[in-house]
C-alpha cells in the first residue's frame, strides 16, 4: 500500500470564499498549481537517519527531509523535448509547514497558463513537470548543493541545462551518512490546464539499493571460548580491505524516467551506469594489498573494531596475556561499516534496540545489472614472544602475520547465479571469517511498506 499525501496550494485572493467568485472568462481563471505526492514508508532517509513516511516528509529544518523538488517547463503549444528549459519552475521546493492541521505549501505560487498559445492562436498551452525527493538546495549557478556535501546528492541539472533534469549522487559508505534518493515515475508531460484544481501527481519511487553487511569470525577448530571469543587468547583477526563489485558509488539519475527501474548514466558519458570495483582500505599506508604506499589508501569505511588500530600491547598479568588496541573479528556479529558515531541517546550505554539497529544499517548504493562480488583481505595475527624475528603488522610486536584473501560471488542460497542488485530492495550479506575460508549467507528483502494510507489535504 502506498501513503498519500495530497499537497494543495492556493493563492490568497483577499475574498474569504473564492468559490462564490465567478469570472466572467473561465480562460482567464487563475488556477493555481498544485501537487499530490504518494512515497513508500521506507522511501529514502532523506539526508538523516530514519526512514521517510509521511511524519517524516513533513518534518523540515535541521538536516530533516525538506519535502521534495520540483522541475516545471512551460512549451507554449508545442510538445516537451530535449530543447525544452525549467522555466516555469526550477527545483521548486514543496515542504510541509504545519503538521497540525497538515498545511503544505511552495512559493512563490504558480498558475497554470490559459488555454492560448502566444502566437495568437487557441492552440493548447502545455506544462510538464519532474520530481525528486528529498529536497536539496543548491546554486542556480553551478547546479552544486550549496552546502558542499560530497555524499549523497551532490548536483542537479542547471536552470540553462535543456532537456531532461538530473540528478548526481555519490554514494557514502557510512550508514550514519547514507541519503537514499527518489524520483517520480509517473508521466506528467504535456500537461494541460485541468477544468477544476486538478492535482499533479507524483509517485516516488526507490533509486538506489540498500546494503547491510555483516561480519564475524567463524573459527575452523575452537579450542579458546575466552570472553566469548572463539580464538586463541593470542590470536587475532583484523580485516585489511573489502572490495565490492555489482553495483555503482556515483551516477547521474534521468529524472525523465516512468518505468520502475531508474535511468543511471554514467557521470563522465551519457551511457549506461556500470560497476567498477569499489575497495574500502583499513586505513593504514603500509604498502599492502599489492599497491604502493601511497596509492593504496581511500577513505576508510571499515567499522574500526575490525581494523588493526595502533601498537599492540601486553598486560601486567603474570602470564603474559596479548591484548589489542581494537578486538577485531570476534564471533560477535558486527556492521561490516562504519557506525561509530552512530546517534545513540547514550554512547557509553547503549542499548539493546541501538546496537540491533546499528548493526542492522545499511548503506545505499546504485544498482547496475553487474552480479555481485566481493573480495575480502585480512590477516590472522599471532602474538609469540619466540618469534624474536617477527613481528606482527604493527612492526613492533614479535608474531606471525597471515595475510588471507578471498573472494566469492554472493548468491540466493541454493542458487547458481549471483545477485544483481536492484532498486528498490534491501541486501543483507553475512561474512563468516575463518582461519583460512570464509563463509557467505546472504538475503534480499523488498524495503517495507505501511498497511494502510492516509491522505491530507489543506484547505482554502
Amino acid at each position: 500500500m502506498l501513503l498519500a499525501a495530497t499537497l494543495t496550494v492556493v493563492a490568497c485572493t483577499g475574498i474569504e470564499d473564492s468559490a462564490e467568485v465567478q469570472p466572467s472568462n473561465p480562460e482567464q481563471e487563475q488556477l493555481p498549481v498544485s501537487f499530490n505526492a504518494y512515497v513508500n514508508r521506507n522511501t529514502t532517509r532523506g539526508g538523516y537517519a530514519g526512514s521517510l513516511d509521511l511524519a517524516t516528509l513533513q518534518e523540515t529544518g535541521n538536516g530533516k527531509a525538506n519535502g521534495f523538488g520540483v522541475f516545471a517547463y512551460y512549451t507554449d503549444n508545442h510538445v516537451y523535448s530535449q530543447t525544452s528549459l525549467p522555466d516555469f519552475m526550477y527545483n521548486q521546493q514543496v515542504t510541509c509547514q504545519s503538521v497540525s492541521p497538515s498545511v503544505w505549501t511552495y512559493s512563490p505560487i504558480k498558475y497554470w497558463p490559459n488555454e492560448k498559445g502566444s502566437d495568437g492562436s487557441h492552440e493548447t498551452d502545455r506544462l510538464t513537470f519532474f520530481a525528486y525527493a528529498p529536497y536539496v538546495e543548491v546554486n542556480t549557478t553551478t547546479g552544486r548543493v550549496t552546502d558542499n556535501s560530497t555524499t549523497g546528492i551532490v548536483a542537479l541539472s542547471r536552470p540553462i541545462d535543456s532537456g531532461d533534469p538530473y540528478v548526481r549522487y555519490f554514494a557514502s559508505l557510512k550508514p550514519t551518512e547514507a541519503v537514499d534518493l527518489c524520483w517520480s515515475s509517473t508521466n506528467q508531460l504535456d500537461k494541460t490546464k485541468p477544468t477544476t484544481n486538478d492535482k499533479i501527481n507524483f509517485n516516488f519511487q526507490h533509486a538506489l539499493a540498500a546494503l547491510n553487511v555483516q561480519i564475524d569470525a567463524d573459527v575452523d577448530v575452537a579450542t579458546h571460548t575466552e570472553s566469548g571469543n572463539p580464538l586463541d587468547a593470542n590470536t587475532r583477526i583484523y580485516v585489511r580491505s573489502i572490495t565490492f563489485q555489482g553495483f555503482a558509488e556515483k551516477g547521474q539519475l534521468n529524472l525523465n524516467n516512468t518505468n520502475a527501474i531508474p535511468l543511471w548514466n554514467n557521470l563522465d558519458c551519457d551511457c549506461d551506469l556500470t560497476s567498477d570495483p569499489i575497495t574500502i582500505y583499513d586505513g593504514r599506508r603500509d604498502g599492502r594489498e599489492g599497491v604502493s604506499p601511497s596509492l593504496n589508501e581511500r577513505h576508510t569505511g571499515l567499522n574500526p573494531v575490525i581494523v588493526q588500530s595502533g601498537q599492540y600491547s601486553l598486560s601486567t598479568a603474570s602470564t603474559p596475556v596479548f591484548t589489542s588496541t581494537t578486538p577485531g573479528v570476534t564471533n560477535t556479529k558486527v556492521n561490516l561499516f562504519d557506525v561509530s558515531t552512530w546517534p545513540y541517546a547514550d554512547p557509553a550505554n547503549p542499548t539493546t534496540t541501538e546496537i540491533a539497529t546499528a548493526l542492522t544499517a545499511p548503506i545505499y548504493v546504485i544498482p547496475t545489472n553487474d552480479p555481485l562480488y566481493v573480495t575480502i583481505v585480512y590477516d590472522v595475527e599471532t602474538y609469540d614472544p619466540k618469534l624474536v624475528s617477527q613481528y606482527l603488522s604493527d612492526g613492533m610486536t614479535h608474531g606471525s602475520t597471515i595475510e588471507n584473501c578471498i573472494s566469492a560471488y554472493i548468491k540466493p542460497s541454493g542458487s547458481t547465479d549471483p545477485y544483481t542488485m536492484k532498486a528498490g530492495k534491501q541486501y543483507t550479506i553475512n561474512l563468516h571469517l575463518g582461519m583460512t575460508s570464509v563463509k557467505v549467507e546472504a538475503s534480499v528483502t523488498p524495503w517495507p511498506t505501511d498497511a494502510t494510507s492516509a491522505e491530507v489535504e489543506v484547505p482554502k
